[in-house]
């Protein structure tokens, strides 16, 4: 069947990762885009696109035609929760067996939190949508440093967060890729939730010790306020909600001196998992 997954997100960094894995494995699957230049880059990679947006929903139904599965995944907006629940309304009347939505640790409907708002609202309407579903919670991604840090990195050898010595499990996206992968090619993981971290707790400061490794320079960790922390995030052009959502977040994982990882991300794949030494070895340009 052409187009047996449709993938709904697969141009950011973990969306990537997952095309590149779908397509190493030979399966059948098509990626929705926005554009005709982010079409015409996966045609050459020899990757099937369809061009259409969450929103935009006769482009939503054409896409969604001879669709078993879909992978859904789409950038934080006061719309997301109209739009991903849209998609779910649509799926069901196309004919679509299965959702994998890539949640968030922090889902909770009714959080303060925006980000953990949405995701709580929207796991919600899949759960009782009557579709095979799995959401896929995951804990804070590794390559958020690199929109959120690379530049005090790179300029002043520092990172600035307002965690203390918390320790939390972050995870690489390319095991978040990969545990998506398995969970849409496979059906004996169906209708559960599985929150998915990194192999170790980590602080900013064992961050900040192997990036300094992997760079060859003295990378210092700078503990900062919730207030300066917000500012920053602000300063750096950060949407307001979001600095906020982050600054919360931070605060209330600081509250415990150490989160402990889970082992759904082991239930899921036999993989070995990237560690922050990976991490900062396979990365280390993005901080020179």
């Amino acid at each position: 069947m052409t187009g047996n997954i449709l993938v709904i997100g697969g141009t950011g960094t973990t969306g990537r990762t997952l095309v590149e894995i779908l397509h190493n494995a030979d399966v059948d699957f098509k990626v929705m885009v926005r554009s005709q230049e982010k079409a015409d880059e996966l045609n050459k990679k020899g990757v099937n696109p369809i061009l259409g947006e969450l929103g935009d929903w006769p482009s939503v139904k054409k896409a969604l035609k001879n669709v078993d599965s879909v992978f859904l995944l789409s950038s934080p907006s006061f719309t997301k929760v109209a739009e991903q629940n849209g998609l779910i309304d649509l799926a069901k009347e196309a004919g679509v067996r299965k959702i994998v939505k890539l949640s968030a640790v922090i889902a909770d409907s009714g959080s303060k939190i925006h980000l953990a708002d949405w995701h709580g609202l929207i796991e919600d309407h899949l759960r009782s949508s009557g579709l095979d579903y799995i959401n896929l919670r995951a804990h804070s991604f590794m390559q958020n440093m690199l929109m959120l840090h690379s530049i005090t990195i790179k300029n002043d050898n520092r990172i600035y967060e307002s965690m203390g010595d918390t320790k939390i499990p972050m995870i690489d996206t390319r095991d978040v890729a990969q545990a998506s992968y398995e969970c849409l090619t496979r059906d004996d993981l169906n209708n559960e939730t599985y929150t998915i971290t990194g192999p170790n707790p980590i602080s900013y400061g064992d961050v900040a010790e192997s990036l300094s490794k992997a760079t060859n320079r003295k990378i210092e960790y700078v503990r900062i306020s919730p207030e300066d922390h917000n500012k920053g995030l602000k300063n750096a052009g950060v949407p307001g909600w979001l600095a906020d959502d982050l600054t919360i977040m931070s605060r209330e994982w600081a509250i415990s001196p150490k989160h402990e990882p889970t082992s759904d991300f082991n239930r899921i794949s036999s993989k070995k998992q990237f560690d922050i030494n990976d991490f900062a070895k396979d990365y280390a340009n993005y901080f020179n």
